[in-house]
Parts: C-alpha cells; sequence; structure tokens
C-alpha cells in the first residue's frame, strides 16, 4: 500500500511518525473520509468544506483543505483504485517536549491513504442492522471531525456485547446521531432526521445532506427537527447513513422490532436515489 505523509507518497512501511506529535500524545487533529467511485469523490466539495470548518474550530493551521482532491487523486494513481475510500488526517505537528498549549506556528502531520471499496454496483443490496440506545459521553464539539473518538468507541463496545451495529446516541431524551453515522426515522409518513446546529451539535454529514436534498426532490415529505428517544419505537422506519456504506436499515433497536422488522418502502427508495445520484456524478450508467 502507498500511503501520503506530508507530501509525499511512499510506502506504508516507510511511512514514520513522531512520538512526539499532537495527534498521538492529545488526540488533537481532524480527519475526513471521502467515497469514490469509478475514481470520482461523491460529495467532494461538502468534504472539502467539512474539512475546512474542523481546520478552523480547531485552529489548525498549514493545510489548504482545498488540495484534498488532488491528493485523493495521486493516491487512488499510486494505488491502482477506482472504487475507494480515501482517509485522510491533519494533526497539529510535532511539539518537543510534550506541551498542552500548543506552540505557535507548528507545521500540521497530514496523513493519507486508500482503501479498496465495493463499486455502486455492489451495494445495490440494502443489507439490515440492529442498533441500540445509549446516553452520548462525548464531548460538546461534535460537528468538529475529531480524531479523538474514544467516546464513539465506548459506546461501540456496548454495540459489540449487545451484538448490534450501531450506537443511536442520545441527550436529555433528544435523539443525536449514531457513534459512525447520522439517523433517519419515518416518523407518522414523514423522513426526519436531527439537525446539525443544535446543542450539542452533530456532524454534518454528507450523505445525510445528499439524502435530504434527493428525498426532497423526488417529493418524500422530509423534515429536518429534533427526534425525541420516545419517538424511536414509533418509527416505521429507522436507517443510518454514513459514507463508506451509504443507507443502512436498522430492523431491530434495543431488541425490539423497528416497524415490521423488514426494510421499508421509504429506506429502498431514498437508497435508489442516493445510488441514482452517485451514478450521475460519477459518470457511471443508470442502474
Amino acid at each position: 500500500m502507498q500511503v501520503w505523509l506530508n507530501g509525499r507518497i511512499l510506502p506504508a512501511h516507510e511511512a514514520t511518525l513522531s512520538p512526539f506529535d499532537r495527534g498521538f500524545l492529545f488526540g488533537d487533529g481532524v480527519y475526513e473520509l471521502v467515497r469514490f467511485f469509478n475514481g470520482v469523490g461523491v460529495g467532494i466539495d461538502a468534504h472539502i468544506a467539512r474539512l475546512a470548518r474542523s481546520l478552523s474550530l480547531t485552529r489548525i493551521g498549514g493545510f489548504d483543505a482545498r488540495t484534498v482532491p488532488a491528493l485523493c487523486q495521486a493516491l487512488l494513481a499510486a494505488n491502482g483504485l477506482r472504487d475507494a475510500a480515501v482517509y485522510l488526517q491533519v494533526t497539529r505537528g510535532v511539539q518537543v517536549p510534550r506541551a498542552h498549549m500548543p506552540a505557535p506556528g507548528l507545521a500540521p502531520t497530514v496523513f493519507a491513504y486508500a482503501s479498496a471499496c465495493g463499486s455502486i454496483d455492489e451495494l445495490a443490496t440494502l443489507h439490515a442492522g440492529t442498533a441500540i440506545t445509549r446516553p452520548d459521553p462525548r464531548w460538546s464539539r461534535c460537528e468538529i471531525k475529531t480524531t479523538s473518538l474514544l467516546g464513539n468507541i465506548l459506546v461501540l463496545l456496548d454495540a459489540q456485547d449487545a451484538r448490534a451495529d450501531e450506537v443511536v446516541l442520545t441527550r436529555h431524551g433528544l435523539v443525536g446521531e449514531g457513534a459512525y453515522s447520522n439517523l433517519f426515522a419515518n416518523l407518522g409518513g414523514t423522513l426526519v432526521t436531527t439537525p446539525v446546529d443544535d446543542d450539542p451539535p452533530i456532524l454534518h454529514g454528507v450523505t445525510r445532506w445528499q439524502l435530504l436534498e434527493e428525498a426532497a426532490r423526488a417529493g418524500i415529505p422530509t423534515a429536518v427537527r429534533p427526534i425525541e428517544l420516545d419517538e424511536l419505537p414509533t418509527a416505521s422506519e429507522v436507517f443510518i447513513a454514513a459514507s463508506r456504506r451509504l443507507v443502512t436499515p436498522i430492523l431491530t433497536m434495543d431488541g425490539r422490532p423497528v416497524g415490521t422488522g423488514t426494510i421499508g418502502p421509504v429506506t429502498q427508495r431514498a437508497f435508489a436515489l442516493l445510488a441514482a445520484r452517485i451514478r450521475r456524478e460519477c459518470g457511471l450508467p443508470p442502474g
């Protein structure tokens, strides 16, 4: 595997990081993951904007998010990939000795790699999942795509114990997001998802935004509003959205069936609309 490290493409086994990198010592960094089909990054402009927002909010300087497309294409070419996911991480950089207060003018550490993923044709069949709900143990700046994901990992360990695929995180009786995804629920015939800028905010999911656009354009009733935890048992359908797997129907929540316990028509239609959008964006023939 060829990786990107600080402006160079090199074999992964030759890529080395300083033990004094603030990403290693403090989790002081941000990241993005971009899904590529047929060599085209899905929603690449939205990923650039989100990375720029994360860099600005964390005050990490020295890296221009607008260089991401060229970086990604170089990685894809070096690894001979067309259908892939590119993970990019930017830390505040190396500081010796270790100090909580960042020193001014640090050069960021930029690391990225590309891994092979299935084509859009391989995602044509929806694969159902299960979820549990848990109180959200994370910090209050969840709109920053930070590398500090211990809170997410702890609740995913709960999901592993419960043999579930995802965790729906809640605060003050309201649904937020999943540990690695955004959530949609069919409530009374309306496809509902939570606002990104509530208190606390949630991640500005690129797939979430694309699904909202496509559903509204197709005439599916949609709403962006707070979802109370007590509403989830009344949902006829629930699904999660993320860049890597796109759409995953949730058939059970906390061990109880969601709706009829089968993949519902709104979920199927939403996924078909998203897949069609990706095909258009990536220059692929209709499915």
